[in-house]
């Protein structure tokens, strides 16, 4: 590929840059929504088969649990060279749990099943002035985990419990690269566009402890490594504008060697363990205090890269440096009149992407996030509505753009959550 090696690079950086995406911060349920996902140690209600699959033998008879995410991040882009926004997506991540406990007259045993999205991110710099299109243009991951838990109650405080995740889902991602129209891969250079989708599946496990009493309890729970696995078909095509007559044999020639390129993509989510702690000051008032760390620097997400201009095409690896992870989540709930409750939380979320390996498809950093919510409970039926704000750091970032690579650049980004639900306990 010695006519096109920035476009070779490109395609080389595909299944490393798809491993960025799976660090976006989700929560599941608008109970635990509304507390900014502090819910490790409590679990209590059928989302506990996310949250920690022991708290299930907590919850009696047969429960449902369904309900819908929002998610609706910005992202922007500030250099020498502009401003740029990404475009605004608004995704929409399902979740369903269903959970039965034995009679107490019966085995102390409780099942559940549950299906919801682990990951559920997309973003989209799709502008054609945007100068790190040459990095990555768009990145979606979109998955769903289907999670059947088994937890035993070794006594009436102390439960524990686990489960098998399967997790199945798509992804894509694009991206802008220069093909070469002579030997030399700086003369005539042509900008083409390439995209590459994939089905992505993979197996993991959790496993989890819980001990409650009337005024507080603990929780831990042990989510192993998941690695996603796929082969993305890839396409290239140029952009509109043409190609001179002189070279339009060269250029072509390029892109059907790139067309051909087999590109395996595999990625990896960090185990993570989870550990919380709740407190009842008051029987109407109950504060969690939740601890996660994720082992990003454990996964094997190295990047395979080639020498812009090289005389050759051979790559070469460059470990991607991910950091470990720690977050703090605090949040509280409060019992008002005629069943009505509120929630309200806050959380430190750490991004384990340095500045020196910062890319388009991820440019999040650290998150500050601020939730709230409500809930109301009918004898049978309950419903609850959470919101988070997550404020990413501003991050900063050399590297971006191929016409300027010293240049320094900035990201900087929001996102809200909504998050509805409604149970059904019969």
């Amino acid at each position: 590929m010695k006519h096109s090696s920035i476009a070779f690079a490109a395609c080389w950086l595909l299944p490393a840059a798809a491993g960025a995406s799976a660090f976006g911060v989700f929560q599941h349920g608008g109970r635990a929504t509304g507390q900014a996902g502090a819910f490790t140690a409590r679990a209590a209600d059928p989302s506990a088969l996310t949250y920690n699959p022991a708290a299930i033998t907590r919850l009696e008879g047969l429960q449902l649990q369904a309900g819908l995410d929002f998610s609706a991040p910005r992202d922007d882009y500030t250099s020498p060279s502009g401003s740029h926004a990404a475009n605004h997506v608004i995704d929409f991540a399902p979740e369903v749990y269903l959970t039965w406990r034995a009679p107490a007259s019966a085995l102390p045993l409780a099942f559940g099943v549950g299906l919801d999205a682990p990951v559920w991110y997309q973003t989209d710099w799709d502008t054609a002035l945007f100068p790190g299109r040459f990095l990555t243009r768009h990145v979606a991951l979109r998955v769903l985990e289907v999670h059947p838990v088994l937890a035993y109650e070794l006594d009436e405080r102390w439960s524990v419990g686990g489960g098998l995740r399967y997790v199945r889902g798509e992804w894509e991602q694009g991206g802008n690269a220069l093909v070469a129209g002579g030997l030399d891969p700086t003369v005539f250079p042509v900008e083409a566009t390439w995209d590459a989708d994939a089905d992505v599946d993979g197996y993991g496990f959790d496993l989890g402890a819980q001990f409650s009493t009337e005024v507080w309890g603990f929780g831990a729970v042990l989510r192993g490594p998941l690695e996603l696995e796929g082969r993305p078909r890839l396409t290239v095509d140029l952009r509109e504008g043409g190609v001179p007559p002189a070279v339009e044999t060269v250029v072509d020639s390029n892109l059907a060697r790139l067309r051909r390129l087999p590109v395996p993509t595999s990625f990896e989510i960090a185990p993570e363990l989870r550990t919380g702690v709740w407190l009842a000051p008051y029987p109407e008032l109950r504060l969690e205090l939740d601890v996660a760390y994720a082992a990003w620097s454990q996964t094997d997400n190295d990047e395979l890269l080639v020498p812009q201009g090289a005389a050759d095409a051979t790559p070469i690896r460059r470990d991607r440096d991910w950091d470990d992870t720690l977050s703090l989540r605090l949040g509280a709930e409060g019992e008002l009149v005629a069943g009505w409750t509120l929630f309200g939380g806050v959380a430190f979320e750490s991004s384990p992407v340095s500045g020196t390996t910062l890319e388009p498809g991820f440019p999040r950093g650290d998150a500050l996030v601020y939730a709230a919510g409500f809930g109301f409970d009918f004898p049978q039926l309950s419903f609850d509505v959470g919101y988070s704000l997550h404020d990413y750091d501003p991050s900063g970032a050399r590297g971006q753009e191929l016409r300027a690579p010293a240049v320094t650049s900035r990201y900087s980004a929001h996102e809200q959550v909504f998050a509805v639900s409604a149970r059904w306990r019969f």
